[in-house]
């Protein structure tokens, strides 16, 4: 198994898959390794980043993961598909083509042993989660007795994600030269007059699952330097645990900065999203781990909370290290590849025995 999963997950990095890429390579071969296993993909979403869905059998646990990764990025030491002490290197290698890996070796496991399941590949996670937005409707996700995500999380088995609030924070002013500044209004200086009233929710936490975190990420304004600007414009990701809701995050922001003077935009939000971790389908895919594993909670959204108005029983699992993700150098122990097939074909027989 440790060679075969080399060989799919090594096939999977070397297709190249980022938001600018053609999906339809990593689509054509995902669908055709489907269809060798007599399963009929359906096809869901976008048409340039659409998702997959296959089942065998009815009633089974759904195992879902992206094929699309983030841009590859410089400075790298080593090329995509290289491979030295069970590490396999690759832009995607760890998020989260080694969790599709899984599923795509655990697949005929479980035809052969007759164990009923269904299969969801995206390709467009890291950028709108349409596609799974969208999968989420197929029969087989609804009727599943558990959604497991099979993003790297080194076999902890996350049950509850923080929501996301994504918005662009702008101040206005007067453009005027620079050696005369009683002539303009400079909207730099008002955006960081504002961000100064926010310096409390900026702290780093030692705990960033349980509260609240605000990182400023972009700004932009100015056109040079002997001109006073006359727009500024910055961009905020803000994570929230579930106590919290968008218009809550919102008061937050503007109990600090006041009611006038700038303008909130929002660009991307999801809700914070929980699974009970006294479930069975949960306490099933631990046992099936083993008692050491971990039942967590983590700070970023998956495509999990695309899943929540369909399915109540959710989970995050699967191999490789999170805080590898979108590094360079980006890896994955092909021997945890191996290990996920065991666990994911396990856990599903169990799920169906009951």
């Amino acid at each position: 198994m440790k060679e075969k999963a080399k060989e799919v997950l090594t096939d999977l990095v070397l297709l190249k898959s980022t938001s600018e890429d053609d999906s339809g390579p990593i689509v054509d071969y995902v669908s055709t390794r489907l269809k060798k296993l007599g399963l009929k993909p359906r096809y869901y979403g976008d048409k340039k980043h659409p998702a997959i869905v296959a089942q065998f059998g009815k009633g089974g646990v759904a195992l879902s993961g992206h094929l699309d990764t983030v841009p590859h990025g410089t400075g790298w030491m080593h090329d995509d598909g290289e491979f030295e002490d069970w590490r396999l290197y690759g832009r995607g290698a760890c998020d989260m083509k080694a969790g599709c890996a899984a599923m795509l070796l655990a697949a005929p496991e479980m035809v052969a042993a007759n164990v009923p399941f269904a299969l969801c590949f995206t390709t467009d996670e890291e950028t709108t989660m349409i596609g799974a937005g969208a999968a989420a409707k197929d029969p087989a996700l609804k009727k599943a007795p558990a959604i497991v995500v099979t993003e790297p999380t080194g076999f902890e088995i996350v049950v509850q994600e923080k929501g996301l609030l994504h918005l662009a924070l702008s101040t206005k002013g007067v453009a005027a030269h620079a050696s005369m500044p009683i002539l303009g209004d400079n909207a730099i200086t008002k955006m960081m007059a504002l961000l100064a009233k926010t310096k409390d929710l900026q702290r780093i936490p030692k705990n960033p699952t349980a509260v609240m975190t605000m990182c400023v990420d972009t700004i932009k304004g100015g056109t040079r330097i002997n001109v006073i600007p006359d727009e500024c414009e910055v961009e905020i990701d803000i994570r929230y645990p579930p106590h919290l809701d968008t218009r809550s995050v919102l008061k937050l922001l503007r109990d600090r900065m006041g009611r006038d003077g700038y303008k909130i935009k929002i660009l991307h939000e999801l809700d914070p999203v929980g699974t009970d971790s006294k479930l069975p389908a949960v306490q099933t895919l631990k046992n099936t781990i083993g008692s050491k594993a971990k039942i967590t909670s983590v700070p970023y959204a998956t495509e999990m909370v695309m899943f929540k108005d369909t399915n109540k029983v959710l989970m995050v699992c699967g191999p490789g290290d999170p805080n590898i993700c979108h590094c360079n150098d980006e890896w994955v122990d092909v021997r945890e590849v191996a290990k996920a097939v065991d666990i994911y074909a396990e856990y599903c027989s169990r799920m169906t025995e009951g």
